[in-house]
């Protein structure tokens, strides 16, 4: 019974010790939910170098550079990442805006350890996201790659900006032909091949994945908005070495010219910078096939004390 008795005691101060009387569990504060980790491929050591971020297009992906990874992967650590709900990467709470983007890919280097300047490496609208994370955090960017990228200086040249708004239409389809029971045919168009059997697969039911075209499609609709609100953020790029990669293998399209001149203008203004043509290169074969222009820009990155041939 003396035992009974003190077992009573012992809960009844532990009880009196707890939250005062009358109050509720959901009452409480709560410590805030962390969202989901993305998923990230990091290859190589880390090196005296800095760490290269690799930031894939629209309805791109992680296993779109794998074939750069493995060549990266021999100077340093590289990485290249499933956007939130893109991919492998779980669907977060929050924007899909260029902005909010850019704020993503702070949190994922913070995830993966990553607290120095880093390369960065945009394509196409991943370009974008690029230059809005160096216009916002310019002292985390050591140098900047866009590769056939959309950029502010798109908005000066009102014909791309209507071939912006044409393939925010395309987009839209991709999801429509999806939604049929067609997402195979999606994913035949939109891969171009060049890949690893294994990042090929993975490429594909990105594509196959209706969840993800979805957010993929709801991205590229805020790219026009993200051009905008990209450039209204303090300008201060100028000191991060910059390289562009351009070319298109068909020089008779009306707009080639017109792109050229928007896609080499970061490089124009930056203190150091290097424009790489990329004759024959269709507008994803440097992320494969024609990958060395990546490799060299990233080479001269690492090295910025050389001198662009």
């Amino acid at each position: 019974m003396r035992k009974k008795r003190l077992s009573l005691f012992v809960l009844a101060f532990a009880l009196s010790a707890g939250p005062r009387a009358g109050a509720r569990a959901q009452d409480l504060p709560k410590a805030p939910l962390l969202p989901p980790p993305l998923f990230v491929d990091c290859r190589g050591a880390p090196s005296a170098s800095p760490t290269v971020i690799l930031e894939a297009g629209a309805f791109g992906t992680s296993a779109d550079w794998d074939r750069v990874l493995d060549d990266l992967s021999a100077g340093g650590r590289v990485c290249a990442y499933d956007r939130a709900g893109v991919g492998l990467s779980p669907p977060r709470p929050g924007g899909l805006g260029v902005l909010d983007k850019a704020r993503e890919l702070r949190g994922l280097l913070d995830q993966i350890g990553e607290s120095g300047p880093i390369i960065l490496v945009g394509h196409s609208n991943g370009a974008l996201y690029a230059e809005a994370f160096a216009r916002l955090y310019p002292e985390r960017v050591a140098g900047l790659v866009y590769v056939n990228g959309v950029g502010t200086d798109d908005l000066k040249f009102p014909p791309l900006m209507a071939n912006l708004a044409d393939e925010r239409r395309l987009s839209k389809l991709a999801v429509t032909v999806a939604r049929l029971g067609l997402a195979p045919l999606v994913a035949d168009t939109l891969s171009e091949g060049g890949l690893s059997p294994a990042a090929e697969r993975r490429k594909r039911a990105a594509l196959e994945c209706l969840r993800c075209l979805e957010v993929a499609r709801d991205e590229d609709r805020l790219i026009v908005a993200g051009l905008k609100a990209t450039a209204d953020l303090p300008d201060d790029v100028r000191q991060i070495p910059t390289v562009v990669i351009t070319g298109d293998p068909s020089p008779d399209f009306d707009l080639a010219p017109i792109w050229l001149r928007a896609e080499i203008a970061p490089a124009a203004r930056a203190d150091h910078s290097w424009i790489l043509d990329a004759p024959g290169a269709s507008h994803v074969s440097p992320l494969s096939r024609d990958r060395a222009y990546v490799d060299a820009a990233v080479a001269w990155l690492r090295a910025p004390y050389l001198k662009a041939p």
